[in-house]
């Protein structure tokens, strides 16, 4: 076959579907000519043409020559004054389908390949105008063509960093920048893997309030400052940063007792959760703070916080203080008061009590301090009434001078014994 035009060093492959290990190559010659053989004659061939720079294509399905057309080059520089400006993005389409997007990284792009035909370059980058905006090419067989396009820079950027407050970055964290006054612009930002952000398209004739998008963060509740005031400027404005904190995990309650010291000892505090059982997830004795904490208790959950005293119902009379807790937030604190009073009659049996075991301690001391006197007399008077049963039992009729003979032999034996230690 043969390449038209002739072009010399076209790559030429033959192969067979018939089989799979059969391939035969050769180059064009200067004519452009190339000749593959001998072959069987039992098994179909395919031939394929290529060569750097080239589109080649069959001139029909059943030929074996081909067309060759020599690929162009488009050259898209882009500058800024007299530097360069990476980071814009190029857009060129073109014909037969041609599409491509490249993001600038030096002063120029080069496209090769290209088939002859019309192309479309596009410049785009937030921030900045381009001379001219977009260009019309045409690109012919074999040939190069340039384009120089120039940039101005008609807006600017915010910059700044997102850290937790032990100086940990947070990536992923959106931020907002909102025209203030008669300013209707918004725009928005995402931290990098640094912390770092950066807010495109500040006009430099705008303020701007800067803030974290919070509602667009399942673990920040807050941040620091809440937002930052920008002047309107025609420069970048840098250190626009922030201190966000994150939602807590768990819900801790504080509490104070307010009681009497010498009821202290006798008091427990008890969290209980708000379910059919009623468990109790801790008991905390009261000390002499009066002060109790229930920490890392988990969110979205009912609890109860109430008292539980040893003190007898039958002696005091009392009330349990208990409130009701919800955790939500970070925590509560809750001031509880206990009050315990005697009762009365518990004091009025206390006091009789206590006159009767002294009346029995006096009793018994003089007892004891005269037994040598009182113990006699006690025997006579017991042996007395014995015979004066004995003869009331004989001489009942007697009776109306019994009493008096009794009374005076007891006044006779007790002056008999003081003689006697006289």
């Amino acid at each position: 076959g043969v390449i038209k035009p002739p072009v010399k060093g076209v790559l030429v492959i033959l192969t067979s579907p018939d089989n799979n290990d059969l391939k035969h190559t050769q180059v064009t010659d200067q004519q452009g000519t190339y000749n593959i053989g001998p072959l069987h004659n039992n098994l179909r061939y395919e031939v394929t043409a290529q060569k750097q720079d080239y589109e080649i294509t069959k001139v029909s399905e059943d030929s074996n020559d081909f067309n060759a057309v020599k690929l162009s080059k488009l050259t898209i520089t882009v500058v800024e004054g007299d530097k360069d400006l990476p980071g814009v993005l190029v857009s060129v389409s073109g014909s037969h389908g041609y599409r491509n997007n490249v993001l600038l990284q030096e002063r120029s792009l080069v496209l090769t390949g290209l088939v002859p035909g019309d192309y479309f370059v596009r410049p785009i980058m937030k921030e900045y105008e381009f001379t001219p905006s977009s260009k019309m090419l045409t690109v012919k067989e074999g040939l190069e063509v340039s384009v120089e396009l120039a940039a101005k820079r008609t807006a600017y950027s915010l910059y700044g960093k997102i850290t937790t407050l032990n100086g940990k970055a947070e990536k992923g964290v959106h931020l907002e920048a909102v025209g203030a006054g008669k300013c209707a612009l918004q725009e928005e930002g995402v931290t990098d893997e640094e912390g770092s952000y950066r807010i495109r398209g500040i006009p430099p004739t705008c303020p701007i309030t800067v803030s974290v998008r919070t509602d667009k963060s399942e673990t920040i509740r807050r941040a620091s400052p809440p937002s930052l005031f920008v002047q309107a400027s025609n420069k970048d404005t840098h250190g626009l940063d922030f201190i966000v904190f994150h939602k807590l995990k768990v819900f801790d309650v504080t509490g104070y007792v307010s009681i009497a010291d010498e009821f202290v000892a006798s008091v427990k505090v008890l969290l209980i959760e708000e379910s059919p059982k009623g468990k109790t997830v801790h008991a905390h004795p009261l000390d002499s703070s009066k002060i109790f904490v229930f920490p890392n208790m988990p969110l979205s959950s009912s609890f109860t916080v109430k008292l539980e005293t040893s003190l007898s119902s039958s002696m005091y009379s009392f009330k349990i203080p208990e409130v009701s807790v919800r955790s939500e937030g970070s925590f509560q604190h809750i001031d509880l008061s206990f009050t315990p009073i005697r009762k009365a009659a518990v004091q009025e049996q206390a006091t009789k009590a206590s006159f009767t075991a002294l009346a029995v301690i006096v009793l018994s001391m003089v007892l004891a301090a005269n037994h040598a006197t009182l113990v006699p007399v006690f025997t006579q008077v017991f042996q007395s009434v014995m015979n004066r049963n004995q003869g009331d039992s004989s001489h009942h009729g007697d009776g109306g001078n019994s009493g008096s003979e009794y009374i005076d032999d007891i006044h006779r034996g007790i002056r008999k014994r003081s003689s006697k230690k006289r």
